[in-house]
């Protein structure tokens, strides 16, 4: 009976212990954003976490690679203290939802006496001006007094979308498009992946076939062989916007397509002057929902 009692001792305290250690849920709308992105949502579920049935609870957030990295809610003046958390740190909560709180932006506090408007998370973290400098940022949630917190070392964690330019094989510009935004797509040959047919390094008249498929991958249509230009960044370049991309056929329309699939292709030249065509593998994207 006493093995029992100090088993069940034991698995109480491994349950407490796990729900201690249980980081927050949240999502951010838009789903993807960058340091300069306006009218940005983070809710926040703090169910079985530590700070579950507090009151108030309080937002402390850092910025990789910042100094200070502390975000400029966290303190009004001088330098960052755990021990003294602002006022402007605290969550709101969500009407109905008593374990879930909310950030949203734009955000007016008032910090060192003075009114300030926060719109994006560049500004959140004092980097306005330099955007760039922030490309990911971690967070933990306490009660004021920090007695209580959810785990930090990056547990919860937002990466951001680079707003500087990053070469890669494939990309589209913007990065993330609706199926009624112009969109770029750009191949880099000088990044050519070891899987693809190394002749492409070697090959001229660079083109783009592209398709148009449905959520399930139902192909609605087929441009074949567009022409590309040659960027300064050394990157091949297609523009299009899809419901101009030809005709659609018989009972479908530009609010069916879902996903969009390219395949770049060049003339490599063999001893006899024969071209010979080669192909990159398919690249893949899906349209983001039009607003």
């Amino acid at each position: 009976m006493k093995k029992l009692i100090i088993l069940t001792i034991i698995i109480l305290a491994s349950v407490g212990l796990k729900a201690q250690n249980a980081a927050p849920k949240f999502t951010v709308t838009p789903s993807d954003i960058d340091a300069l992105t306006e009218n940005v949502t983070i809710v926040f579920d703090v169910t079985g976490s530590a700070v579950e049935g507090v009151t108030d609870i309080y937002i402390w957030a850092w910025g990789e690679g910042l100094n200070p990295a502390e975000m400029l809610l966290c303190y009004d003046e001088g330098s960052p203290s755990w021990g003294s958390i602002s006022k402007n740190a605290k969550l709101d909560p969500v009407a109905g939802e008593p374990n879930k709180r909310i950030l949203k932006l734009p955000k007016t506090v008032t910090r060192a006496g003075t009114t300030v408007t926060f719109n994006n998370v560049a500004e959140l973290f004092g980097v306005g001006d330099t955007p760039g400098k922030i490309k990911k940022f971690g967070f933990l949630l306490r009660s004021q007094d920090g007695s209580k917190q959810t785990p930090g070392d990056m547990a919860t964690s937002v990466t951001l979308l680079p707003l500087e330019f990053e070469a890669s094989y494939f990309r589209t510009f913007p990065a993330k498009v609706s199926n009624k935004d112009v969109v770029t797509a750009y191949l880099n040959l000088n990044l050519l992946e070891s899987s693809e047919d190394q002749k492409l390094k070697i090959a001229g008249k660079i083109k783009a076939s592209i398709s148009l498929l449905t959520t399930n991958g139902t192909k609605i249509l087929t441009t074949e062989l567009m022409s590309t230009t040659y960027t300064a960044q050394g990157e091949y370049a297609v523009s299009f916007l899809p419901e101009k991309l030809g005709t659609f056929p018989t009972g479908t329309s530009i609010s069916n397509v879902a996903k969009c699939q390219l395949v770049f292709s060049g003339e490599v030249y063999e001893q006899g002057g024969t071209a010979q065509l080669v192909n990159t593998k398919t690249f893949e994207f899906e349209f983001q929902q039009y607003e």
